[in-house]
C-alpha cells in the first residue's frame, strides 16, 4: 500500500458531499472505545508482530470494517501478497460512491488529544525540537502505539494487523541510503527521519506507554511509518481513515475524497473506471516525485516532471514571484521540455549586476508584458542556456557517481538501494531528454 499525507490542491478535493447523492446509508453509530490501556497488564503474546519478516494478515479486514459501519463497492479490495490496494472489479461509472468510512473509525490527532488530554511535557519537547506544527503528528503516533500495546484487545487490531511491516520511506532509510541520493531527495528523506526522532524523543514524556515499547526501535519506527504514509492533513489536524488508506497514488487520479456533514469519509469516482483498473487518489504535488519518494517510499514513474535541481539560488520575494519553487522550476520527463519559470528565474539572477535591466525584466513578467519579456529572453538566451547546460552536464556526472556508490553496496544489507537507483534513473532520464531536446540544439554539442 502506498499511502498519503499531504492534501494538495493539485490532486484532492475534500468537500462536504451533500451535493452528491450518496449510495451508502449511514449505519447506526458503533463507536470504537478509546479507553487508555495500561500496557503492564498486557500479555506480550497478543502484541502485533511488526518486524519486517512478519506476514500481513488481511483476511479479516473487510469483515472488521463492515462491523464498524464501513461500506465499499463489492470486490474493490485487492491484495497481491505485498500491496493491499483498491481496484475496480467491474466497470464503475463516473460519480459512483465506492467507499464510506464513518468518522468513529478514524484515528486522529484531535481524537487522541481528547482521549489522552494535553501531553504538556511531550508538547514542550516537540515544540523545542520542531515547533508546534508537529503536535498533530505526535498525537497520532502516540495513539498508534497505545493501540499496538492493546494487541488483540484493540478495536483497531484487524486493521493494524493488515498494515505493511516493510517501508521504504525516508524515515526507514539509513545514512547509507541518504548518501546515494541526490541532494534534494536526500534532504527530503533525512527530514522524515528527523521527524521520527523528534516523536521518539518526546515519547519519553508519555507515562502510559511502556518502557519496553519506548525502547523498541522496530515498533516505534513502524508506528511512525504507518503515520507518515497513511495520514491526511485536514486543516491543522492529522487523520488516518481506515479503508480509504487503500487508495494508491496516481498523478492522474480517478477518485476524490469528500467528508459529509457528520465528518465521515466518502470516496467517489471522478471518471469512468474500467474493470481491472486501480482506484487512485493523488497524495501530493505530482511534479515533485522526489518528495513523494522520500515521504512514501515509492517512485511515481508516471510523474510528468521533476524539479530541475538548481539549488544554489538565494530565495527572494522577486524570484519566488517568478517561480522559484520545487514544484514550478521543472524539467519535463516525456519530451525534455523546460518550464517557463526556469528561464525566468535564471535570467533574473543573471541580470543581478544590471539593476535597471533586471527591474525592467521583472516588471515585464509581473505585468504580463509578453513582448518585452520575450525580447529579454532572446537577448540573453545564450547566457541562460549556457548556465543550464553546465548545470545539467554537472548533475549527470554527479548521478553517475551516486550510482557507482550505490552499486558498491550489498543489497542484502541495504535493501532499499534498488529503489534508490530506480529514483536516480528516473531523474537521469529527464535530464538526458532535457539535454538532448532543449539544450544541445540551442547551445551545441561539446
Amino acid at each position: 500500500m502506498k499511502t498519503k499525507n499531504m492534501i494538495s490542491a493539485h490532486c484532492f478535493i475534500f468537500l462536504a458531499s451533500s451535493s452528491i447523492t450518496a449510495a451508502f446509508v449511514s449505519p447506526p453509530s458503533n463507536p470504537i472505545s478509546t479507553k487508555i490501556h495500561h500496557p503492564l497488564h498486557q500479555q506480550l503474546s497478543s502484541y502485533i508482530e511488526v518486524d519486517e519478516s512478519a506476514v500481513r494478515d488481511t483476511s479479516s479486514l473487510t469483515q472488521w470494517a463492515e462491523g464498524y459501519g464501513a461500506q465499499t463497492v463489492a470486490g474493490i479490495t485487492s491484495y497481491d501478497g505485498v500491496d493491499l490496494f483498491a481496484a475496480a472489479n467491474e466497470d464503475i461509472p463516473a460519480g459512483s460512491a465506492i467507499m464510506y468510512t464513518p468518522a468513529n473509525m478514524f484515528i486522529s490527532s484531535y481524537g487522541a488529544k481528547e482521549e489522552f488530554g494535553t501531553l504538556e511535557k511531550a508538547e514542550k519537547m516537540i515544540k523545542d525540537l520542531a515547533g508546534e506544527e508537529q503536535f498533530p503528528m505526535f498525537y497520532v503516533f502516540v495513539k498508534l502505539l497505545c493501540e499496538y500495546e492493546k494487541g488483540t484487545e484493540s478495536p483497531w487490531f484487524p486493521w493494524l494487523n493488515s498494515l505493511p511491516r516493510v517501508f521504504d520511506s525516508g524515515a526507514a532509510m539509513t545514512p547509507t541510503c541518504y548518501d546515494c541520493l541526490p541532494p534534494l531527495a536526500a534532504k527530503y528523506a533525512m527530514a522524515e527521519r528527523v521527524k521520527y526522532i523528534n516523536c521518539k524523543q518526546a515519547l519519553k514524556e508519555v507515562d502510559f506507554i511502556s518502557e519496553d515499547t519506548k525502547k523498541n526501535d522496530v515498533v516505534t519506527k513502524w508506528a511512525y511509518n504507518v503515520l507518515g504514509t497513511r495520514a491526511f492533513e485536514v486543516g491543522e489536524e492529522m487523520v488516518i481513515v481506515p479503508m480509504a488508506d487503500m487508495f494508491n497514488h496516481g498523478s492522474i487520479p480517478n477518485v476524490e475524497i469528500h467528508y459529509d456533514e457528520e465528518g465521515s469519509c466518502n470516496a467517489y469516482t471522478t471518471v469512468d473506471v474500467p474493470a481491472g483498473s486501480p482506484l487512485l487518489i493523488c497524495y501530493a504535488n505530482p511534479y515533485n516525485p522526489s518528495a513523494l519518494f522520500a515521504k512514501y517510499g515509492f517512485l511515481d514513474e508516471n510523474a510528468p516532471a521533476t524539479f530541475c535541481k538548481i539549488m544554489d539560488i538565494i530565495p527572494s520575494t522577486e524570484n519566488r514571484n517568478l517561480g522559484l519553487s520545487f514544484s514550478r522550476m521543472l524539467f519535463y520527463h516525456e519530451n525534455g521540455g523546460i518550464s517557463e519559470e526556469v528561464f525566468d528565474v535564471l535570467l533574473f539572477e543573471h541580470l543581478s549586476g544590471e539593476w535597471q535591466t533586471q527591474k525592467d525584466f521583472y516588471n515585464a513578467c509581473m505585468n504580463g508584458d509578453v513582448d518585452t519579456k520575450a525580447a529579454y529572453h532572446q537577448q540573453y538566451l545564450g547566457d541562460v542556456m549556457g548556465r543550464l547546460k553546465k548545470h545539467v552536464d554537472t548533475f549527470l556526472i554527479e548521478l553517475d557517481k551516486l550510482d557507482e556508490k550505490a552499486a558498491s553496496k550489498d543489497i542484502e544489507t541495504h535493501t532499499r538501494i534498488p529503489k534508490i537507483m530506480a529514483h536516480n534513473a528516473f531523474v537521469r532520464e529527464a535530464f538526458i531528454r532535457v539535454k538532448q531536446n532543449s539544450i544541445d540544439p540551442v547551445v551545441g554539442y561539446e
